[in-house]
């Protein structure tokens, strides 16, 4: 009987699904801020493939997450930074082609960076919650028996999927309008932010409520509900305010992870230092450790992004060697935020911004330099995240950062198509794609080469957010998901919390046990593949 190796298809259903979650991810960043994809029900479909292949088994599974994961972070990691540049009307200064070469290249730099970080991520007692999750649906989907869980979440996924990709179509035909009342102040007919609203949660979505009440407020008695989604989001009463409390949140994020790491390596430190031999066991003469080939590829990789970064996009050499050490020390706090609260810390872009920003006098060659510093570091967190998911599906790495690796290649590939195809189809920056994280690093891209402060800047509501953000950190409330909320346009806000409301009913009343979040995938998909199947047709 002739044996199909389980990495072959694994690997083939990576690359195909990684596009197809790259280009949600990247429209859901668009659309809400919030990148998510549908890696589990595209994880939930691969087991339909494995099973005409005959390579149902938990190895596959873990390649087919893993390559998604390298794959949508290479994208993500610049979809922000280019939406910016293409908002702002200025050229892109490199080909495509070096384009594609720098994101599979940043992402994979970030891959060998956290080799050297795996036995204190992986063997330090950290609880890895998002891996667990994955773990178990890995385990679920490679068990030898089909139960009848198996079977309820294949019906529940196809019917959310129906259900919401029928309301899509109706809508999109002009039967129903996509929002009741106006974008800035109404509700969103779409099933999908009704569905992120199940998956994040009644907690999540009553905070970005709180925000989306604050944005309500600016509109009426600030602005006279005269203002379209845009030019409210950049009016400083709501921009300065939110991006001061993230930046405010991450801050206090990273000194929470950063003090009793910081603390027990002292300790440790000292410890040692009493116990070291004045010189070698051999008398001094120990050989040093000849380098691998692991590091050769990885200094090799960032000279050869110098030299690119420096031909073919103008950010100069020497800055960016001097923002790899401060990508490394971002890695490492992403990294452990992800390890302790299934969180990333997401400061990095604005570090990199304020920063560097003031070496620059344009705004494309910052934020490319912003995007590849990024896609280190979430490649850097994405790779030991994928790994413990590994270690709890009780498969091997071996081999693993090379899946992951095709995966950030892949990601590099398909990236600029993506983002050139929605940007043609709905227009990133307005109503329809408001992408407000892309309009955020444009203001402060802006600031910062301009060395003149945006309209969109005012110090006082800046010292404002700062104090909102310490308050909400002191009664444990998020303070990034009420500034999502502020930046939000209320009408998605009002359907996430929609989607918390139900998510909420549904675990009082003890509905839907075990989903791990299939129903919710079901509506997310169902509404993004028939609306993008329906804006198909300004194309044709």
């Amino acid at each position: 009987m002739f044996v199909v190796d389980d990495r072959i298809p694994a690997i083939i259903v990576g690359v195909l699904f990684s596009i197809v979650n790259a280009l949600i991810s990247v429209y859901m960043a668009y659309k809400t801020g919030m990148a998510d994809g549908i890696i589990f029900l595209l994880l939930f479909l691969s087991y339909f493939v494995f099973l005409a292949a005959g390579a149902v088994k938990s190895r596959a599974f873990v390649y087919v997450l893993a390559i998604m994961m390298s794959s949508t972070a290479a994208v993500i990691a610049y979809t922000d930074g280019l939406g910016a540049i293409i908002i702002s009307g200025e050229p892109f200064v490199l080909s495509d082609y070096a384009m594609m070469a720098l994101l599979g290249m940043s992402g994979i730099i970030g891959m060998l960076m956290a080799v050297y970080f795996e036995g204190y991520f992986l063997k330090g007692g950290f609880p890895w919650p998002g891996s667990r999750v994955s773990a178990s649906i890995i385990r679920l989907l490679a068990a030898e028996k089909r139960d009848l869980q198996f079977r309820v979440s294949t019906m529940r996924m196809a019917t959310a999927g129906a259900l919401s990709g029928g309301i899509a179509l109706i809508r999109g035909l002009g039967a129903i309008p996509e929002t009741v009342g106006l974008t800035v102040a109404g509700v969103s007919v779409s099933p999908m932010m009704i569905g992120i609203g199940m998956l994040i949660g009644v907690n999540a979505c009553l905070q970005i409520a709180l925000g989306a009440a604050a944005s309500l407020a600016v509109l009426f008695f600030v602005e006279g509900a005269a203002v379209d989604y845009t030019t409210h989001m950049k009016n400083p009463w709501v921009f300065s305010t939110a991006v001061s409390m993230m930046v405010t949140t991450a801050v206090i994020t990273l000194y929470v992870i950063l003090k009793p790491a910081l603390r027990e390596q002292w300790g440790r430190l000292r410890k040692k230092t009493a116990k070291v031999p004045a010189v070698a066991r051999d008398g001094g003469h120990e050989k040093r450790r000849k380098p691998r080939a692991q590091d050769l590829l990885l200094l090799a990789l960032i000279v050869v992004a110098a030299v690119m970064m420096q031909a073919f996009a103008g950010v100069p050499a020497w800055i960016f060697l001097v923002c790899v050490p401060i990508a490394l020390l971002f890695q490492v706090i992403e990294t452990r935020g992800r390890a302790e609260m299934s969180m990333g810390v997401g400061i990095s872009s604005f570090i990199v911004i304020l920063l560097v920003g003031l070496a620059f006098s344009d705004i494309v060659p910052l934020l490319i330099l912003e995007g590849f510093v990024v896609a280190m570091v979430m490649g850097f967190s994405l790779a030991l995240t994928a790994s413990m998911t590994a270690e709890y599906s009780n498969v091997s790495r071996k081999g693993l950062i090379g899946a992951m690796a095709i995966g950030s290649i892949a990601g590099g590939i398909c990236c600029i198509p993506i983002i050139r195809f929605l940007d043609g189809l709905y227009g990133i920056g307005t109503s329809a794609l408001p992408a407000p994280y892309s309009v955020m690093w444009l203001e402060m891209a802006t600031t910062a080469v301009n060395r003149v402060p945006s309209p969109s800047i005012s110090i006082p509501l800046v010292l404002a957010g700062i104090v909102i953000a310490l308050v909400l950190y002191r009664y444990k409330i998020s303070a990034v998901s009420v500034a999502l909320g502020l930046i939000l346009p209320v009408s998605l806000c009002a359907a996430l919390l929609v989607g918390g409301v139900i998510a909420w009913y549904i675990a009082k009343k003890g509905y839907l046990k075990n989903d791990n979040g299939i129903t919710a995938s079901g509506l997310i998909a169902g509404d993004i593949v028939v609306g993008l199947a329906l804006s198909l047709r300004t194309l044709l």
